[in-house]
């Protein structure tokens, strides 16, 4: 399991009301699916104009598959190139239930 953290720096002219309503729309029609996504959290913050999300993927390879995708590019190409990070997950908490990915379990002693 790995973590994305991106974030596009979006224009002074945006209008924020809008925002969560888009989110909404792009959680249903482009995410939903997505091979490889595990979890998504559409974040946005007016103040410092950021918008993007912070995502859980089950591999490494999904998620430069995401970055390579059409999905990013367009983003790109409307807001400039965004600020992210990749980052191995050692134990992921879903609603009370502790996940340990296989690639981070200690090995066990028989």
């Amino acid at each position: 399991m790995y973590a994305l953290t991106m974030r596009f720096v979006l224009p002074e002219s945006t209008d924020w009301s809008k925002i969560p309503a888009l989110m909404e729309d792009r959680a249903q029609t482009l995410y939903r699916d997505m091979p490889g996504l595990i979890s998504k959290a559409f974040i946005y913050d007016p103040v410092t104009r950021e918008y993007g999300g912070n995502y859980v993927w089950e591999s490494r390879e999904a998620i430069d598959a995401f970055l390579a995708s059409a999905i990013v590019a367009q983003a790109r190409e409307k807001f400039g190139d965004p600020i992210f990070s990749v980052h191995p997950i050692a134990v992921y908490l879903d609603r009370g239930q502790v996940i340990v990915p296989t690639e981070a379990a200690p090995a066990r002693k028989s």
